[in-house]
């Protein structure tokens, strides 16, 4: 598992490109920051998450921790992340 935290950034608003459902245990998506660097994002719980919708994603210290879904409420812990080139 790769981590890239964003410093002294303890939430960031990331635009959903693509998700691809449950892979079981974990739903993933594609998302992108405003940098313009994309990210796979596994996550456990459902967040009803559409393509073009931005979700917010906390951090804490080096960590990825929670996305949340603003349009619902729905907030899940993130499992894994991964960096796209």
């Amino acid at each position: 598992m790769v981590l890239w935290p964003l410093k002294n950034c303890p939430e960031y608003w990331f635009k959903v490109l693509q998700t691809f459902g449950l892979e079981y245990p974990n739903y993933k998506m594609l998302a992108q920051a405003k940098s313009g660097n994309r990210y796979i994002v596994w996550y456990p719980d459902s967040l009803g998450i559409d393509v073009g919708q931005e979700v917010l994603i906390d951090f804490n210290d080096d960590s990825w921790r929670t996305i949340d879904n603003p349009r619902n409420g729905k907030k899940s812990d993130i499992a894994k992340v991964s960096k796209v080139n």
